[in-house]
């Protein structure tokens, strides 16, 4: 404590995130060759496509779906899959990793998904008890402008699969109404469970 005058330096612990800032820096190095015109350019040719695709998947709501001129999101929920379901089943069947959920979004949602006052309380007062069973959400696609067309064919054929096999490959999950997720039945459901579960080699 006595070689280091500044503060802040003193109190930081830990090593240095020297490869966090080679990867920032290697980012931005992308980005610029890249150039944002051509990343524009890129954005809306995989919006189009996703677009294009996700629009013929029975039971599949775009939000804003009117909205065309936007950054590369999307989002969007089924009819018959709940949203936490397709994002678990899109990364354990796919490798895909979305987020599901309201993107941090709850008053706008409520307004996508015609939450009205009365529905809001019920879903609120739920929460409160413990019980997440009532909150909706949606799932959200980012598209980078590196993704290649048969990669974006590959997600949206993926949840076009899940809209039709959802339900019946969520037989192997189970739900749990206080977090709103769904587990792998063969994940613990005790904490010295899971523990065992993540240390073993």
């Amino acid at each position: 404590y006595s070689y280091i005058s500044d503060i802040e330096v003193k109190e930081d612990g830990g090593t240095p995130g020297f490869l966090q800032g080679i990867k920032a820096a290697l980012a931005i190095r992308l980005k610029e060759k890249m150039n944002t015109e051509m990343i524009r350019k890129r954005e809306k040719e995989l919006l189009d496509l996703a677009f294009s695709r996700l629009e013929k998947i029975k039971g599949l709501h775009i939000l804003a779906p009117n909205i065309r001129d936007r950054l590369g999101v999307i989002s969007f929920y089924l009819d018959n899959v709940h949203h936490n379901l397709v994002t678990r089943l899109l990364n354990d069947r796919y490798g895909i990793q979305v987020r599901g959920g309201c993107s941090c979004a709850g008053t706008y949602g409520h307004f996508l998904l015609n939450v009205d006052f009365r529905l809001s309380k019920e879903i609120t007062d739920r929460i409160e008890a413990g019980d997440l069973s009532l909150k909706p959400g949606w799932i959200r696609l980012s598209l980078h402008p590196v993704m290649t067309d048969n990669e974006l064919e590959y997600i949206t054929d993926a949840i076009e699969q899940i809209s039709v096999h959802g339900n019946e490959w969520g037989k192997e999950y189970r739900y749990d109404k206080h977090t709103n997720e769904f587990f792998h039945l063969t994940y613990p459901q005790n904490i010295e469970g899971i523990h065992n579960y993540w240390f073993e080699l």
